[in-house]
Formats: structure tokens, sequence, C-alpha cells
């Protein structure tokens, strides 16, 4: 078969770029969509297996787009799974699954879990084209085969007697009937498909063999064919031991004579072979909607634990600080380094564990963006970490004027806070640390720059350091749970910004923050 069609909505081009690197290892076709109008677009031209939709976007954002896709008739079953960063509240969640997303993907990406989500959609779309492609071809085949047959018999029937030798040998079954639905002629595949006698069968109309849900579409078409229309119809029929078996058939009224010619074909195992493809499809979107329960479950999960455990570590921490305290002279030196590496170890797991609440709040919180002025924020930042910038007799440089920003006040605190941190932290030994602050227009809106004059970065972790749990230091020489940049990054993508790093060893860093312009 062809490749499948994968949409991929998303106003920025990193993200976009992300996408495919994930993608295009499935070796189908990537459509991509600057916007919403631009992914309507593209499904006016093309059939897509699934769409990866933002919800974040200008003019027209995830949600109203995928409102739009869901009324029209040719693109309301197709699957959208929304990938975003923001809006990922139980509210924004339930809004996406009413308007038809079958996920709800938050960044940063499991490239194996969006691959193995998408390749499900794939693989469902390829049965289904499948399934069409293959009824289609049933459907012409038999549409010709019976059309070649039944005018064939209906030339033999003109020049021939009612019972004639190919009305005797043909495989098929060929039947003459009233326009009551009675049989008055049949060939002898009739008993041998449906085991009734040539008796039998002609005592009974197709009405009363007609299994009940097939019966006023039965009725129906014997109403069109006594108006001289030719009809085709699959149903079920009832066989003698009371099985039922389909058949296709189609029939040609000759109104004069008020005789319907029938040539019909037993299509049972076709049946049940799409019967069969159903269920695997059934089960497909079973798996689906059960990784989308798991993904809630891990996250509620990774809160639970991370806030249970500080308590008993607390305590931990306390009855060794004080047993310290309290037996210091009763101790020998080894048990006293004991203890304090209990309250160190204790310490590092605080401080760790509150870091994963602080990134799981950040991502399960709903968040609020107004106006935000950088100078009283940056203040209050600065004055947080007062101690440690007089401890290391700091130079904190501000370029001012610094501009507004439409961002989420405490989350913009905690990112400069965990930035600033970090270059007074990141130094050489004996060197003065030295941090520049400063902000610029840009087209997408406003960016802050956060400079130091730290150890650097070497150009092939750029990416990686804004992942959970990424050092490029042991603990030792740079303390610290590396958890910070990717709060630094969650918050950003939070927010509807982005954030970046420009830096090589040696020569410092520079933070970059994207935020959207208040304007």
């Amino acid at each position: 078969m062809k490749k499948a069609n994968i949409l991929i909505v998303d106003d920025r081009a990193d993200k976009m770029l992300a996408l495919e690197a994930v993608l295009e290892h499935l070796g189908e076709n990537l459509v991509k969509a600057r916007s919403g109008k631009e992914a309507l677009k593209c499904l006016l031209q093309q059939e897509f297996a699934v769409i990866l939709m933002d919800v974040s976007m200008p003019d027209m954002d995830g949600f109203e787009t995928a409102a739009l896709i869901r009324k029209r008739q040719q693109t309301e079953d197709t699957p959208i799974i929304f990938v975003t960063s923001i809006s990922d509240t139980e509210n924004q969640i339930a809004r996406g699954y009413s308007l038809g997303a079958v996920d709800y993907i938050l960044t940063p990406i499991v490239p194996s879990v969006l691959q193995a989500k998408v390749s499900v959609f794939v693989q469902l779309f390829k049965k289904t084209e499948q399934i069409k492609i293959q009824a289609e071809q049933l459907r012409k085949i038999e549409e010709a085969e019976h059309q070649r047959k039944l005018a064939e018999t209906a030339d033999r029937l003109e020049r021939e007697t009612k019972r004639n030798r190919f009305f005797t040998l043909a495989v098929d079954m060929l039947a003459i009937a009233d326009f009551n639905g009675y049989i008055l002629q049949l060939n002898p595949s009739w008993e041998k498909i449906l085991g009734y006698s040539e008796s039998e069968l002609k005592a009974k109309s197709g009405i009363e063999l007609i299994h009940p849900e097939d019966h006023l579409q039965m009725i129906a078409q014997m109403e069109s064919l006594r108006a001289g229309k030719t009809c085709s119809f699959e149903g079920r029929y009832r066989r003698k031991d009371n099985s039922y078996c389909w058949l296709a058939w189609t029939a040609a009224p000759f109104a004069s004579e008020k005789l319907i010619y029938i040539f019909a074909r037993d299509i049972t195992a076709r049946k049940e072979a799409e019967e069969k493809i159903q269920k695997l499809n059934e089960e497909l979107q079973g798996r689906v909607s059960a990784l989308t329960e798991i993904n809630k479950e891990l996250e509620a999960f990774n809160y639970s634990i991370s806030h249970d455990m500080r308590a008993p570590l607390r305590s931990m921490q306390g009855f060794a600080r004080a047993l310290l305290e309290d037996s210091e002279n009763k101790l020998t030196p080894a048990s006293q380094d004991f203890a304090q590496r209990i309250v160190n170890s204790g310490r590092y797991m605080d401080n760790l564990l509150q870091d994963l609440l602080e990134y799981s709040r950040l991502s399960l919180m709903e968040l609020k963006l107004c106006n935000v002025d950088m100078e009283s924020i940056l203040n209050e930042v600065l004055v947080h970490v007062e101690n440690e910038i007089q401890s290391k007799k700091a130079e904190i440089i501000i370029k001012r004027p610094l501009l507004p920003v439409l961002s989420h006040s405490t989350t913009l605190k905690q990112i400069l806070s965990n930035l600033v941190s970090n270059a007074l932290k990141f130094v050489e030994p004996g060197k003065t640390p030295r941090i520049e602050i400063w902000s610029e227009q840009i087209p997408s809106g406003v960016r802050i720059h956060i400079q130091d004059n730290g150890i650097g970065i070497s150009p092939d972790y750029h990416e990686k350091v804004f992942g959970l749990f990424q050092r490029l230091h042991s603990s030792h020489t740079y303390p610290g749970t590396g958890i910070g940049l990717a709060i630094v990054r969650k918050g950003m993508e939070r927010m509807g910004g982005r954030v970046g790093v420009e830096s090589s060893p040696g020569n410092g860093s520079r933070f970059w923050l994207d935020h959207q312009d208040p304007a």
C-alpha cells in the first residue's frame, strides 16, 4: 500500500522539526501545517491517518481547529493527538477529549512512546484503507460478474426454454421469482448453499428467509423491483439448519412478465473476514485508550510518591542531627561521620523530591498569563539569592529598560531564580561570577537574556541539559539535583514560550527566554 499521510500542525519550526525527526523512522508521508487554517486546507486535499496538533497557535488555536475538523463528515473520525506543553489542566484535557482527541501528549516527548502511538493509528488507517480497497474491488468484480451473468441469463431465457443447461449448470445461484418474492425457478446451487429442497424453496418467499435485522431493507428492495429498478443487496438468509449465510444478489425486474431475474452469490467467507478485521480495529482502539489511562496514572503516581517520601526523609534528618547534637561526645569519629552522611544524604534526597514536586506541580497547575513587569520580578529574584551574591562577591549587571512580558509571575520567578543560581554556581574556583541580564524585542515577542562567565557547556549538550536528571559534572564538584533546567524548560513551554542556550566550554553561557508580546 502507499504511504499513510501524517499531518503535523504547529506554528513553531523547532517543535515541527523535532516531531519530524521522531516520526520520520515510520517511513510515512509527513505533511506540515504552520497554522490551523493551513491544516484545514491540507485536510481538503488529502486523507490523513492521524493529526498531531499543537494547542497554542496564533489566530486559531488547536481546539478551534479540532472543532472545525470534526464538523466535516470526511474528517469527523480522523484521530487527533494534541502534542503540547500548555493547557494541560484537567479542564483543558477534558476539552480536548470532548473534541474527539484520542490522546493528549505533553512535551518533552518520549520518542518511542510517540512513535508507538502514531504507529497504531497509521496501521489502523492502512487496515481501513485496505478494507475499503478490497471491498471496492470485490464490489466491482461482483457487480461486473453479476451484470455479465445476468445479461447471459436474460438472453438465454429469451431464446430457450425456462429450464436450460446454463440455468442447471451455473455455479452461482440463479432464480426467477414473481413480484411477491416467491421463487418460480432456481438452479441446484440454491439447495447446495441453503440446504432446502427445490420444493421447500418455492414454498417460501425471500421475506421469510431473511434475517430479522435485514427485514425492512429487503422489503424496500422488493418495492424498488416492483417499480422497475434493478437492485443489488447484501443480506443474511436462514439455512435449513437455522444458521445464517450472507448472500449478495443482483435482481432485474421485467414488468411485462411480472418476473424478477435473480443472480446471487455466497459471500459468507468475505463477511467473516471483514468481521475479524473489525474486531482487530476495536482491539487497537482499546489499546490506545489503555495507554491514555496509563499516562494519567503515571503522572499521579509521580506526584504522590514525591510528596509522601518527604516526611520520612525529614524525620531521618532530624533524628541524625539530634544524634550529632546530643551525643556528639559519646560517638566515635566513624559514628559521627556516618551520622553526618545520613544528614547530607537526607538533605540531598529532600532537595531532589522538592524539585520533582515542583516539576509535577508545574505540569499540572493552571497557569493564567498576564502582563508582568520584569523589573519588579527580577528585583524579587535578586533579593532571594542576595546572600549567595554577597558571599561570592558576584557582579550583577542589568541593562535597562527591561521590557514587560506576557507570563505567569510565580513561574517566571522560579525560572529566573534557577538560571541566576546556576550562573552563580557553575564558575571556576576562585573566579568572581559576572551575570548580565537584558531584554530585546523580537518578531514573536520579547526575548530575555541571562549571560554568565561560568564554565560553559559543550554544544553537544545544549539540548540534553534541559532534560530531567541531566548532569554534566559530579555532585561533589557542583551540587544539585539535575532538575533545575528541566523546570526552566517546562515552565517556558507551559507559558507558550521557549528556552535555549548559546555556550561553549570555558566561555560562559547565554540562556535566552522567549515570551509572547503582552501587546
